[in-house]
């Protein structure tokens, strides 16, 4: 029978979270510690916005790059996290901070053009990478200055010069945010490549200890900034995502807009306008309930193995005794979901728990994870 799949699209899988989550519809009341979705409701505030949105008819195309409204807001919004003003005609609104994630690569990413990534990683950034022909270099989230003289040598031995580098702070899967030291090493070898720095900052909201820099706040000629709604205001489901860039990536944005055109078109109208309404909905209860559980499985867990401790987003990273992917397959014997390790990064020998759910299954599934740990020790 004849192969209809092209050759680049054989090297992308189902995510192992997609699984899980099939998985979860199958087992009867399971602990589900996998689902990186907040468990509250949208704010009432947005959905009002929403359903005004709604009753105004505001349900036609947008301008490809976004309302021009919006994206005032988001300028007004970055401008003290980021220490300048980015030109609204210099981000583009699309359907989450994946599709933006989708549109960055497709415009700055060819074969063989090399990525830096911060191990552990989000899932997509990798795929992304394999997907466009590029070349993977990684370095190990607690990078100092040793790890960063390291990767410079062999980008040196192998000839090649970084095009972008790709991180998350909030970090998903670890909740670890990164140091103004570690940031200002990131733009250190940036300028030495004159490569891009991509900052998702999908969980900048999600800052207990109120600790997060923005990227672009330590270099904002060569940053752009990925933001979005759907962990801070649990829309999810609503795609609504933007990039903020400098004046020097001018170009590269207007060609995000532009294949944007011919793919995800715009973000959902209704939506962006409940993004406005977003950018000014504070989410202080919701931070405090996070926050609560975050302290509570973090306890839990430290006591029988360790685990970076998670400054933000909504995710522990503990280590365990064998391979992730085993010990997420005995965890569903007890209905427990997790999601494993191994496709954060190459230590396959941990576990991605989400704690954006009820603090009752936290505490079962918690003790379920440590019962387990215990036995495979």
């Amino acid at each position: 029978m004849r192969d209809f799949l092209s050759e680049r699209i054989h090297g992308i899988d189902t995510s192992e979270i997609r699984k899980v989550f099939d998985l979860a519809a199958k087992i009867k009341d399971p602990l589900n510690l996998s689902i990186g979705q907040p468990d509250f409701p949208v704010p009432q505030p947005v959905k009002d916005a929403m359903i005004q949105a709604i009753s105004d008819n505001r349900s036609g195309y947008t301008p490809t790059a976004g309302l021009i409204q919006l994206r005032e807001a988001v300028s007004e919004f970055l401008k003290p996290k980021i220490g300048y003003e980015a030109k609204p005609e210099n981000i583009i609104v699309s359907t989450g901070v994946a599709s933006i994630l989708f549109l960055l690569f497709q415009t700055v990413i060819g074969k063989g053009d090399a990525v830096l990534l911060i191990d552990p990683y989000f899932m997509i950034y990798p795929a992304l990478i394999k997907y466009h022909e590029g070349r993977q270099y990684t370095i190990p989230e607690h990078f100092g200055k040793a790890e960063v003289d390291v990767l410079r040598e062999q980008l040196k031995r192998d000839g090649v010069k970084l095009k972008l580098i790709m991180f998350a702070s909030p970090s998903n899967p670890t909740g670890k945010i990164l140091k103004r030291d570690q940031l200002q090493l990131l733009s250190d070898i940036a300028a030495e490549n004159d490569a891009i720095i991509a900052s998702d900052e999908i969980y900048a909201a999600m800052d207990y200890e109120k600790t997060h820099v923005s990227m672009a706040s330590v270099d904002a000629e060569r940053t752009v900034t990925l933001n979005g709604f759907s962990k801070s205001h649990a829309m999810t489901g609503l795609r609504v995502g933007y990039l903020a860039a400098p004046e020097r990536f001018a170009p590269v944005v207007q060609k995000m807009v532009t294949l944007q055109q011919y793919t995800m078109v715009c973000s959902p109208h209704v939506m962006q306008w409940a993004a406005i309404t977003a950018l000014k909905t504070p989410i202080e209860a919701e931070l405090a309930l996070m926050k609560k559980r975050r302290d509570l499985v973090y306890g839990i867990l430290s006591k029988v193995t360790k685990l970076p401790y998670p400054d933000g987003a909504f995710y522990v990273y503990p280590d365990i005794p064998i391979d992730s992917a085993e010990f997420v397959t005995k965890a569903i014997e007890r209905r427990l979901l997790l999601v494993p390790g191994y496709i954060f990064s190459a230590n396959r020998k941990s576990i991605r728990i989400s704690y954006a759910t009820r603090e009752e299954i936290l505490e079962e599934g918690a003790h379920i994870f440590c019962k387990m740990v215990t036995e495979y020790s």
